[in-house]
């Protein structure tokens, strides 16, 4: 009785966590698809000036490809608190839930603690781009702002993995 009690209390603290934070990822997914509808756009006007000014953009292939990462990173947070990317669930989903649960724990540290070294990796990188205010070759977009959506992004997701973990749920279902 006691245990479950405690479990329930976990789930609840989890649950509030998540609601204070799921406006700020889903701030940041609604970032992340203006990023798509740009690349769309961009992409559009420079085939138009290819076809008909003959003089495309030259920076259209640096800030899609910028872009493109910014739209991957800011989305994930909100992918990853609602279990919304792929996974594989063989095993999780041949278990009952009191079974479930450890292996629902197991890969939320695993996924939390990929996040965290990747943010580890992303922060001397961030720095070195800061420090030597680093450009695009072509269109001299300054880099370390684009950069910087990857230490954020990767914080954020390694919060959701704990959430997700601390939930209960057993990784088998997103909370949404």
């Amino acid at each position: 009785m006691g245990d479950r009690r405690k479990e329930d209390g976990r789930a609840a603290h989890s649950n509030r966590i998540e609601d204070l934070l799921a406006p700020a990822f889903a701030a940041m997914a609604v970032l992340a698809a203006l990023a798509g509808g740009a690349i769309v756009v961009l992409i559009g006007a420079s085939v138009t000036m290819r076809y008909f000014a003959f003089a495309p953009f030259r920076f259209t292939e640096e800030l899609v490809g910028l872009l493109m990462t910014a739209t991957f990173f800011l989305a994930l947070p909100l992918a990853t608190l609602r279990a919304g990317h792929v996974r594989v669930l063989v095993l999780v989903s041949a278990l009952p839930g009191k079974k479930a649960r450890p292996f629902g724990i197991l890969a939320a540290l695993f996924g939390a603690a990929f996040c965290l070294w990747f943010l580890a990796l992303c922060i001397p990188w961030l720095e070195f781009a800061f420090d030597r205010n680093i450009k695009t070759e072509v269109g001299r977009i300054l880099m370390y702002p684009w950069m910087a959506l990857l230490p954020l992004s990767m914080a954020l997701s390694a919060a959701a993995f704990l959430l997700r973990g601390a939930s209960g749920d057993g990784g088998k279902t997103g909370r949404s």
